[in-house]
Protein backbone atom coordinates (compact mmCIF):
# COMPACT_ATOMS: atom_id res chain seq x y z
CA UNK A 1 0.00 0.00 0.00
CA UNK A 2 1.15 3.61 -0.80
CA UNK A 3 1.58 4.98 2.65
CA UNK A 4 0.24 8.56 1.86
CA UNK A 5 -3.05 6.96 0.29
CA UNK A 6 -3.54 4.86 3.44
CA UNK A 7 -2.94 7.42 5.71
CA UNK A 8 -5.86 9.59 3.80
CA UNK A 9 -8.00 6.72 3.77
CA UNK A 10 -7.62 6.28 7.59
CA UNK A 11 -8.88 9.35 8.09
CA UNK A 12 -12.43 8.10 7.11
CA UNK A 13 -12.10 5.27 9.95
CA UNK A 14 -12.12 8.14 12.30
CA UNK A 15 -15.72 9.00 12.05
CA UNK A 16 -18.47 6.46 13.44
CA UNK A 17 -21.92 6.47 14.80
CA UNK A 18 -20.73 8.18 18.21
CA UNK A 19 -18.32 10.87 16.33
CA UNK A 20 -20.11 12.47 13.15
CA UNK A 21 -18.15 15.75 13.64
CA UNK A 22 -14.53 15.75 15.16
CA UNK A 23 -12.12 18.43 15.44
CA UNK A 24 -8.48 17.82 13.69
CA UNK A 25 -7.17 17.17 17.23
CA UNK A 26 -9.68 14.51 17.65
CA UNK A 27 -9.05 12.92 14.53
CA UNK A 28 -5.55 12.74 14.78
CA UNK A 29 -5.56 11.00 18.29
CA UNK A 30 -8.53 8.69 17.15
CA UNK A 31 -6.23 7.39 14.42
CA UNK A 32 -2.73 8.16 16.35
CA UNK A 33 -1.94 9.97 13.27
CA UNK A 34 0.85 13.17 14.21
CA UNK A 35 -1.24 16.57 14.20
CA UNK A 36 0.90 17.90 11.56
CA UNK A 37 0.40 15.25 8.93
CA UNK A 38 -3.12 15.02 9.86
CA UNK A 39 -3.90 18.82 8.96
CA UNK A 40 -1.88 18.34 5.60
CA UNK A 41 -4.71 15.11 4.66
CA UNK A 42 -7.94 16.69 6.23
CA UNK A 43 -6.96 19.99 4.23
CA UNK A 44 -6.43 17.59 0.59
CA UNK A 45 -10.00 15.82 1.47
CA UNK A 46 -11.66 18.79 2.18
CA UNK A 47 -10.37 21.24 -0.77
CA UNK A 48 -11.48 17.79 -3.04
CA UNK A 49 -15.01 18.08 -1.03
CA UNK A 50 -14.75 14.09 0.42
CA UNK A 51 -14.49 16.40 4.33
CA UNK A 52 -16.92 19.81 5.41
CA UNK A 53 -15.29 21.77 7.88
CA UNK A 54 -18.16 23.46 9.80
CA UNK A 55 -18.13 26.68 11.73
CA UNK A 56 -17.46 25.72 15.04
CA UNK A 57 -14.11 24.15 13.33
CA UNK A 58 -15.00 20.44 13.11
CA UNK A 59 -15.23 18.43 10.59
CA UNK A 60 -17.61 15.75 9.00
CA UNK A 61 -18.36 13.29 6.02
CA UNK A 62 -19.30 15.33 3.25
CA UNK A 63 -22.68 14.27 1.00
CA UNK A 64 -19.97 13.35 -1.65
CA UNK A 65 -19.42 9.87 0.56
CA UNK A 66 -22.43 9.55 0.79
CA UNK A 67 -23.17 9.33 -2.56
CA UNK A 68 -20.35 6.63 -3.00
CA UNK A 69 -21.47 4.87 -0.39
CA UNK A 70 -25.24 4.48 -2.47
CA UNK A 71 -22.95 3.57 -5.66
CA UNK A 72 -21.25 0.83 -3.61
CA UNK A 73 -24.72 -1.03 -1.77
CA UNK A 74 -25.91 -0.97 -5.20
CA UNK A 75 -23.21 -2.79 -7.62
CA UNK A 76 -21.98 -5.23 -4.92
CA UNK A 77 -23.31 -8.00 -3.00
CA UNK A 78 -21.43 -9.22 0.52
CA UNK A 79 -21.27 -12.20 -1.62
CA UNK A 80 -18.61 -10.38 -4.40
CA UNK A 81 -16.64 -8.46 -1.54
CA UNK A 82 -16.04 -11.60 0.75
CA UNK A 83 -14.97 -13.81 -1.90
CA UNK A 84 -11.41 -12.20 -2.18
CA UNK A 85 -11.36 -13.11 1.61
CA UNK A 86 -12.42 -16.41 1.27
CA UNK A 87 -10.21 -17.53 -1.09
CA UNK A 88 -6.94 -16.08 1.15
CA UNK A 89 -8.27 -18.16 3.83
CA UNK A 90 -8.62 -20.95 1.89
CA UNK A 91 -4.54 -20.50 0.30
CA UNK A 92 -3.15 -19.99 3.49
CA UNK A 93 -5.14 -22.90 5.32
CA UNK A 94 -6.09 -25.78 2.25
CA UNK A 95 -9.08 -26.17 3.76
CA UNK A 96 -13.05 -25.66 2.95
CA UNK A 97 -14.65 -22.02 3.61
CA UNK A 98 -18.02 -20.55 3.66
CA UNK A 99 -19.64 -17.20 3.82
CA UNK A 100 -22.78 -17.77 5.95
CA UNK A 101 -25.98 -15.59 6.66
CA UNK A 102 -28.38 -15.26 9.19
CA UNK A 103 -32.00 -15.91 8.81
CA UNK A 104 -34.86 -16.59 11.30
CA UNK A 105 -33.43 -20.16 13.13
CA UNK A 106 -31.59 -20.79 9.65
CA UNK A 107 -27.89 -20.55 8.62
CA UNK A 108 -27.67 -20.28 5.10
CA UNK A 109 -24.86 -20.60 3.14
CA UNK A 110 -23.82 -18.08 0.79
CA UNK A 111 -20.53 -19.04 -1.00
CA UNK A 112 -17.90 -21.92 -0.44
CA UNK A 113 -14.36 -22.74 -1.54
CA UNK A 114 -13.69 -25.92 -1.17
CA UNK A 115 -10.28 -27.64 0.12
CA UNK A 116 -7.95 -28.91 -2.74
CA UNK A 117 -8.08 -32.54 -0.53
CA UNK A 118 -10.29 -35.22 -1.80
CA UNK A 119 -10.99 -35.75 2.20
CA UNK A 120 -13.33 -32.60 3.00
CA UNK A 121 -16.64 -31.61 4.05
CA UNK A 122 -19.07 -31.01 1.72
CA UNK A 123 -20.87 -27.84 1.83
CA UNK A 124 -23.31 -26.51 -0.99
CA UNK A 125 -24.15 -22.64 -1.51
CA UNK A 126 -27.94 -21.99 -0.28
CA UNK A 127 -27.78 -25.13 1.99
CA UNK A 128 -29.99 -24.07 4.68
CA UNK A 129 -28.89 -25.91 8.42
CA UNK A 130 -30.26 -25.16 12.06
CA UNK A 131 -28.62 -22.16 13.70
CA UNK A 132 -27.87 -24.27 16.59
CA UNK A 133 -26.28 -27.10 14.92
CA UNK A 134 -22.47 -26.56 15.09
CA UNK A 135 -19.72 -23.89 15.68
CA UNK A 136 -21.09 -22.37 12.33
CA UNK A 137 -24.11 -21.48 13.48
CA UNK A 138 -23.23 -20.64 17.05
CA UNK A 139 -20.47 -18.01 16.08
CA UNK A 140 -24.17 -15.84 14.75
CA UNK A 141 -26.29 -16.90 18.30
CA UNK A 142 -23.03 -15.70 20.39
CA UNK A 143 -23.26 -12.33 18.84
CA UNK A 144 -27.03 -12.24 18.71
CA UNK A 145 -29.19 -9.82 20.44
CA UNK A 146 -29.70 -11.65 23.55
CA UNK A 147 -33.65 -11.33 23.40
CA UNK A 148 -33.71 -12.83 19.76
CA UNK A 149 -31.34 -15.77 21.03
CA UNK A 150 -33.55 -16.11 24.07
CA UNK A 151 -36.37 -16.41 21.75
CA UNK A 152 -34.92 -18.84 19.63
CA UNK A 153 -33.90 -21.40 22.70
CA UNK A 154 -37.69 -21.24 23.53
CA UNK A 155 -39.52 -21.52 20.62
CA UNK A 156 -36.63 -23.57 18.50
CA UNK A 157 -37.60 -27.73 17.69
CA UNK A 158 -33.35 -27.55 17.25
CA UNK A 159 -32.99 -26.14 20.88
CA UNK A 160 -34.92 -28.75 23.10
CA UNK A 161 -33.32 -30.29 25.82
CA UNK A 162 -30.48 -27.58 25.55
CA UNK A 163 -28.93 -27.14 28.69
CA UNK A 164 -30.09 -22.66 28.83
CA UNK A 165 -27.10 -21.54 31.44
CA UNK A 166 -24.65 -23.94 30.28
CA UNK A 167 -25.25 -22.49 26.25
CA UNK A 168 -25.39 -18.53 27.55
CA UNK A 169 -21.96 -19.79 29.07
CA UNK A 170 -20.55 -20.46 25.69
CA UNK A 171 -22.09 -17.44 23.99
CA UNK A 172 -20.19 -15.49 26.31
CA UNK A 173 -17.13 -17.76 25.75
CA UNK A 174 -17.55 -17.12 22.20
CA UNK A 175 -18.33 -13.27 22.17
CA UNK A 176 -15.04 -12.61 24.60
CA UNK A 177 -12.63 -14.73 22.25
CA UNK A 178 -13.80 -13.93 19.00
CA UNK A 179 -14.17 -17.18 17.47
CA UNK A 180 -16.13 -20.44 18.10
CA UNK A 181 -14.97 -23.90 17.51
CA UNK A 182 -17.08 -27.44 17.43
CA UNK A 183 -15.71 -31.19 17.05
CA UNK A 184 -18.20 -33.60 15.41
CA UNK A 185 -21.02 -30.82 17.04
CA UNK A 186 -22.73 -31.28 13.13
CA UNK A 187 -20.81 -34.03 10.88
CA UNK A 188 -18.55 -37.04 13.16
CA UNK A 189 -15.00 -36.25 12.14
CA UNK A 190 -14.86 -32.96 11.70
CA UNK A 191 -13.68 -29.58 13.13
CA UNK A 192 -15.40 -26.01 12.16
CA UNK A 193 -13.72 -22.46 13.24
CA UNK A 194 -16.52 -19.70 12.96
CA UNK A 195 -15.72 -16.13 13.33
CA UNK A 196 -18.25 -13.24 13.41
CA UNK A 197 -18.63 -10.50 10.10
CA UNK A 198 -19.93 -7.00 11.59
CA UNK A 199 -21.81 -4.78 9.13
CA UNK A 200 -21.75 -1.02 9.01
CA UNK A 201 -24.07 -0.63 11.90
CA UNK A 202 -22.30 -3.07 14.51
CA UNK A 203 -24.45 -5.99 13.89
CA UNK A 204 -23.76 -9.49 13.23
CA UNK A 205 -25.68 -11.21 10.31
CA UNK A 206 -23.00 -12.99 8.55
CA UNK A 207 -20.50 -15.34 9.71
CA UNK A 208 -17.41 -17.04 8.01
CA UNK A 209 -16.27 -20.56 9.20
CA UNK A 210 -13.59 -23.07 8.22
CA UNK A 211 -14.95 -26.59 8.21
CA UNK A 212 -12.03 -29.95 7.68
CA UNK A 213 -11.47 -33.10 8.97
CA UNK A 214 -10.73 -32.60 12.48
CA UNK A 215 -7.05 -35.05 12.28
CA UNK A 216 -6.00 -31.78 9.94
CA UNK A 217 -7.16 -29.51 12.71
CA UNK A 218 -5.59 -31.21 15.94
CA UNK A 219 -2.60 -29.09 16.96
CA UNK A 220 -3.57 -26.68 14.05
CA UNK A 221 -6.49 -24.96 15.56
CA UNK A 222 -4.68 -21.97 17.78
CA UNK A 223 -3.65 -21.05 14.13
CA UNK A 224 -6.50 -21.22 11.94
CA UNK A 225 -7.94 -19.57 14.32
CA UNK A 226 -5.53 -16.56 13.91
CA UNK A 227 -6.03 -16.46 10.23
CA UNK A 228 -9.95 -16.93 10.74
CA UNK A 229 -10.20 -13.97 13.24
CA UNK A 230 -7.82 -11.72 10.82
CA UNK A 231 -10.47 -12.82 7.87
CA UNK A 232 -13.22 -11.61 9.93
CA UNK A 233 -11.81 -8.61 10.38
CA UNK A 234 -10.69 -7.87 7.31
CA UNK A 235 -14.09 -8.58 5.68
CA UNK A 236 -15.78 -6.73 8.42
CA UNK A 237 -13.95 -3.30 7.55
CA UNK A 238 -14.57 -4.53 3.51
CA UNK A 239 -18.21 -3.68 4.75
CA UNK A 240 -17.84 -0.27 6.84
CA UNK A 241 -17.47 -2.11 10.36
CA UNK A 242 -15.06 -0.89 13.16
CA UNK A 243 -14.89 -4.81 14.42
CA UNK A 244 -13.25 -5.41 17.79
CA UNK A 245 -9.77 -6.82 17.91
CA UNK A 246 -8.27 -10.28 19.36
CA UNK A 247 -5.25 -9.79 20.59
CA UNK A 248 -4.18 -13.05 22.17
CA UNK A 249 -5.47 -16.52 20.59
CA UNK A 250 -3.41 -18.39 23.20
CA UNK A 251 -5.15 -17.50 25.84
CA UNK A 252 -8.14 -17.52 23.92
CA UNK A 253 -7.47 -21.37 23.57
CA UNK A 254 -6.83 -21.68 27.44
CA UNK A 255 -10.34 -20.89 27.92
CA UNK A 256 -11.55 -23.64 25.87
CA UNK A 257 -14.49 -25.66 27.10
CA UNK A 258 -14.00 -29.41 28.09
CA UNK A 259 -14.10 -30.71 24.79
CA UNK A 260 -10.81 -31.59 24.73
CA UNK A 261 -8.83 -33.13 27.44
CA UNK A 262 -6.95 -31.05 30.11
CA UNK A 263 -3.57 -32.23 29.04
CA UNK A 264 -4.27 -31.91 25.06
CA UNK A 265 -5.66 -27.97 25.23
CA UNK A 266 -2.12 -27.66 27.79
CA UNK A 267 0.00 -29.16 24.80
CA UNK A 268 -2.46 -26.86 22.42
CA UNK A 269 -1.61 -24.13 24.24
CA UNK A 270 1.82 -24.66 25.00
CA UNK A 271 2.68 -25.57 21.41
CA UNK A 272 1.07 -22.88 20.01
CA UNK A 273 3.11 -20.20 22.38
CA UNK A 274 6.19 -22.00 21.00
CA UNK A 275 5.66 -21.39 17.13
CA UNK A 276 4.93 -17.61 18.54
CA UNK A 277 7.98 -17.36 20.30
CA UNK A 278 9.41 -18.88 17.23
CA UNK A 279 8.41 -16.58 14.56
CA UNK A 280 9.27 -13.35 17.08
CA UNK A 281 12.76 -14.86 17.40
CA UNK A 282 13.07 -14.82 13.64
CA UNK A 283 11.45 -11.52 12.92
CA UNK A 284 14.18 -10.15 15.14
Amino acid sequence: MIRAVGRALAIFDAFDDEHLALSLQEIAARIRMPKTTAFRLVATLESCGYLVRMDNQQYCLSLKVARLASLVRGTLTIREIARPVLLEVNRQTSETVTLNALAGAQRICLDVVDSPSALMAVVSPGAHVPVFRGATGRILLAFMDEGERERLLKTSPEAKGIDHAAFNREMTRFRRQGYSIGRGQRIAGMTSIGVPVFNADGQVRNCLALVGPSARFDGREADFAEIMIAAGQDLSKRLGAHPPEVTDITAAMGRESSDAPPEKRKKRVAAHASRKKSVAADAR
